[in-house]
């Protein structure tokens, strides 16, 4: 009988190991099942009575999305927008909770992969190595602080980053736009405060930092500086702040009100390819081009273009935006695109893009659409529109 036992055990533990295995090959990629190449965070109600869904979307040129029978609710799971997603999973750090989860869509649910126990920082920004490793950054403890992720296994290691000292006045980092090229990760930085007793008249520090990292080690090699600007972009959680084009330059670009900064202008700056200084021929100060307006987020769309969701003057978050288009390779303000006025707050990843064409998600007054957007005509397009009782459209992203 023990024998048996033995034996049974031993097979039955060979059939679930192989039933793993074979379940775990069949997830290397976190697509909707039905194939669904895009999707959508939404979000229902208004704060604090709010729910978040995420929705794929069949098409973005045409026809309709709603959560009927679509949405994956994500309310308790992932606290709302800021999530990271890569070949169709998604990844988020729940500082208030202390995990950190990789998840995937799945009959109409948000499915955990696997959640391990993190309260090392509260993240900010991000950037990928390649498909298995993402490096998060934020502060914790008032230190500049990184966590690198495999997320096939979901295994991290943390470090701590030597920035500048934070000055009298402060007390924490602002870790802005994070960007890998060529073994080298640029953070920007700056420094705030955490103390609200005297909001919205928060200290400002007026100076804008660019730390140059060896990723082989994680050391910092240099910070860069620039005094006409603050908040080099971010939190990137939310939305991209900078890019690298076909040259292998590195643009990326400020939003001082991010740190409750009004005053200071957006500016662009570049570092080009084979370089880790500012580029002092390259100044693009986007205010100054376009009526004072801030830049909480930019896209690149090719050809040297980038579409940047921009935001009247003033420290609200949720103030208007509209979208623009620039000529970032050459540092020239190109014009505003003829949409409807967005209404979304500034934490909005708004934009797809894809066959040299740009599809732009706005939260209109009335109705909800993404636009197509093609650059080699010069025209804009009406897609697909959302509807059924959707407040935001807060994410589009491609799965795949």
């Amino acid at each position: 009988m023990n024998k048996l036992f033995q034996h049974t055990t031993r097979f039955l533990t060979i059939i679930l190991t192989i039933a793993l295995i074979s379940g775990c090959e069949k997830r290397n990629s976190g697509q909707f099942e039905d194939g669904t190449k895009y999707s959508a965070v939404l979000c229902v109600g208004s704060w604090p009575n709010t729910a978040y869904y995420i929705a794929g979307i069949p098409s973005l040129t045409e026809g309709v999305v709603s959560i009927k029978g679509n949405g994956a609710e994500m309310t308790g799971k992932v606290y709302a927008q800021d999530v990271i997603q890569r070949n169709g999973f998604y990844y988020h750090a729940n500082f208030g909770s202390g995990r950190l989860g990789k998840y995937h869509v799945e009959n109409g649910a948000l499915i955990t992969d696997k959640e391990i126990p993190f309260t090392w920082l509260n993240w900010s920004s991000y950037t990928w190595i390649d498909d298995e490793t993402l490096v998060i950054f934020g502060d914790g403890n008032n230190e500049a602080r990184y966590a690198i992720l495999k997320v096939d296994k979901m295994t991290i290691k943390t470090g701590k980053l030597d920035l500048n000292t934070i000055p009298t006045g402060f007390n924490t980092y602002n870790i802005g736009f994070a960007q890998y090229r060529d073994n080298k990760i640029f953070l920007g930085y700056g420094f705030g405060s955490n103390d609200f007793s005297n909001y919205p008249n928060m200290p400002v520090s007026k100076k804008a930092m660019v730390a140059v990292i060896d990723y082989t080690n994680m050391t910092v090699e240099k910070s860069l500086e620039d005094s006409r600007t603050t908040s080099m972009g971010g939190p990137t959680v939310y939305a991209p702040t900078s890019f690298v084009d076909e040259n292998n330059d590195l643009y990326f670009v400020s939003d001082p009100p991010n740190m409750y900064d009004a005053q200071s202008p957006s500016y662009i700056y570049r570092i080009k390819s084979g370089s880790t200084e500012l580029d002092p021929t390259y100044a693009f100060n986007y205010s100054a081009a376009s009526g004072n307006d801030k830049a909480p987020a930019m896209w690149y769309i090719g050809n040297g273009k980038a579409i940047v969701r921009s935001r009247v003057s003033g420290l609200s978050i949720d103030a208007d935006h509209s979208f623009t288009l620039i000529d970032a390779r050459n540092g020239t303000f190109i014009k505003k695109l003829n949409l409807p006025v967005d209404k979304g707050e500034r934490m909005v990843n708004a934009v797809i893009v894809e066959d040299g064409k740009a599809f732009i998600s706005v939260n209109a007054a009335d109705r909800d659409y993404v636009w197509q957007y093609d650059p080699t005509t010069d025209q804009l397009t009406k897609g697909v529109e959302f509807i059924g009782g959707i407040d935001y459209i807060l994410r589009i992203e491609k799965l795949r």
